[in-house]
C-alpha cells in the first residue's frame, strides 16, 4: 500500500488556579505510516489483547481517547493509549503537529465573511474555538504545504466547517477520505487522536509550554520523528472561513457507510448501548465509516453498497424504504454480531 496519513485535532487549553482559562488552541495531529497493510494488523491486534488486558469487554473499533476518558476513567484511558501507541510506534513513520498563535492582546479580533455575505468582525477565543471544528483538515493543509507528498493518501476524522482558502487548497492538492466518527473506527485517525491527547497529557505532567521544543522533548522517547509548526496571524486569510456556508463533504466521505438508526434514541444515546461498538467494528473491518442517521441531514450521503442498522418500527420501515431506492444491506440491530468477522 501508499503511504498513508491520518489526521485528528483536540482542543487544548490551560487554566489559572482559579479555572480561569488563560491559554486555547486547536492542537492537530497527523500519523504518517509508510506501510498501513502492515500498520492496521499491528494495531488492530495490539488494541484488542491490550483492551483485554485492561478489563475492557465492549471495545470499538477503534480506541477515542474522549469516549473511554468517560466511560474506564482518565487513568486508564491514559495508560492504555500509551501502550497502544508504544505497540504500534516502529511502524510509524514521522507525527506531525500544528496549533494556533494568536496573543488575544495582540489579535482582540478576527475579520470573516465578506464573499456573499459581510464582513463583521469576532473575538479571537470564539475565531478559535469555532476553528477547533475544523481544524483537523487545517492541520492536513499545513502538512501537505511542507513538501511535496505525491501517491499518500490523506485520511480526516469528520468535521464541520465553513469554506476557508486552506480547504480550496487541500482538495487542489488531494482527494482527501473523510471517515464519520473516524477516531472509533479508523485505525489511522485513532492513532492521531491517540498521540494529540497524549501531547496535551505529556506537556502538562512535564510541565512545558506548548511549543515546538517542548513537543519535540516530551516524544524523544519514541522512535519517531516529530515535526511542529505553529500557525500565526501570517495565515489568517487561509484558515478564517470566506461566507456562511458549511463545506458539503457528501463527496468526500468514505464508503461504505454503516447508518444507524433506533428510534427514540440520538446518536448520544446509542453510543451508551453495547450495540453501538459493534457497529464501529463492523465499519473498521469494512473499511468504513459509521453515520447516525438523519433523513434531512444524511439522505444525499446514500450510495450503493452502504449497510443501514437499525431498531424499531419507524427506522425498520426507513431503512427498508431506502433499500428500494439504493443498492444497500439492511439488518436490525440484533443481527449485527452476524456480519462482523471473529478474529
Amino acid at each position: 500500500m501508499n503511504k498513508l496519513t491520518g489526521f485528528d485535532s483536540k482542543e487544548y487549553r490551560r487554566s489559572n488556579a482559579l479555572g480561569e482559562l488563560k491559554f486555547y488552541t486547536p492542537l492537530g495531529c497527523g500519523v504518517t505510516v509508510a506501510n498501513a497493510e502492515s500498520f492496521y494488523k499491528k494495531y488492530t491486534e495490539n488494541l484488542r489483547g491490550l483492551s483485554k488486558g485492561f478489563g475492557i469487554s465492549q471495545i470499538c473499533g477503534c480506541l477515542s481517547s474522549s469516549e473511554y476518558f468517560a466511560r474506564i476513567g482518565p487513568a486508564k484511558t491514559y495508560k492504555l493509549s500509551d501502550e497502544v501507541l508504544k505497540s504500534v510506534q516502529g511502524s510509524i513513520e514521522s507525527v506531525y503537529f500544528s496549533y494556533i498563535v494568536l496573543p488575544p492582546d495582540k489579535n482582540p479580533k478576527v475579520e470573516v465573511g465578506g464573499f456573499r455575505c459581510p464582513v463583521r468582525e469576532i473575538g479571537t477565543f470564539d475565531f478559535m474555538r469555532q476553528v477547533s471544528t475544523y481544524f483537523s483538515y487545517i492541520t492536513a493543509w499545513s502538512y501537505l504545504g511542507i513538501e511535496s507528498r505525491k501517491d499518500e493518501r490523506i485520511v480526516i476524522d469528520g468535521f464541520h466547517g465553513k469554506h476557508t482558502k486552506a480547504w480550496e487548497d487541500l482538495v487542489a492538492r488531494t482527494t482527501p477520505l473523510i471517515y464519520s466518527h473516524g477516531d472509533e473506527c479508523n485505525p489511522f485517525i485513532s492513532i492521531a487522536d491517540i498521540v494529540a491527547f497524549l501531547a496535551d497529557k505529556k506537556l502538562w505532567d512535564n510541565k512545558m509550554k506548548l511549543e515546538p521544543e517542548s513537543i519535540e522533548e516530551v516524544w524523544k522517547d519514541y522512535s519517531f520523528k516529530v515535526v511542529t509548526h505553529f500557525l500565526d496571524r501570517e495565515i489568517l486569510s487561509k484558515i478564517k472561513w470566506y461566507n456562511e456556508e458549511h463545506i458539503d463533504l457528501t463527496s468526500y466521505y468514505v464508503h461504505p457507510i454503516v447508518f444507524i438508526r433506533a428510534d427514540g434514541y440520538r446518536i448520544d444515546d446509542l453510543k451508551k448501548l453495547s450495540v453501538y461498538p459493534k457497529a464501529t467494528v463492523l465499519a473498521r473491518q469494512i473499511n468504513g465509516c459509521v453515520q447516525g442517521f438523519d433523513k434531512s441531514l444524511d439522505s444525499a450521503k446514500i450510495k450503493d453498497g452502504d449497510m443501514f442498522i437499525y431498531a424499531g418500527e419507524e427506522s425498520g420501515n426507513m431503512a427498508n424504504t431506502l433499500k428500494d431506492i439504493y443498492d444497500i444491506e439492511v439488518l436490525p440491530f440484533k443481527e449485527i454480531d452476524k456480519k462482523i468477522e471473529t478474529p
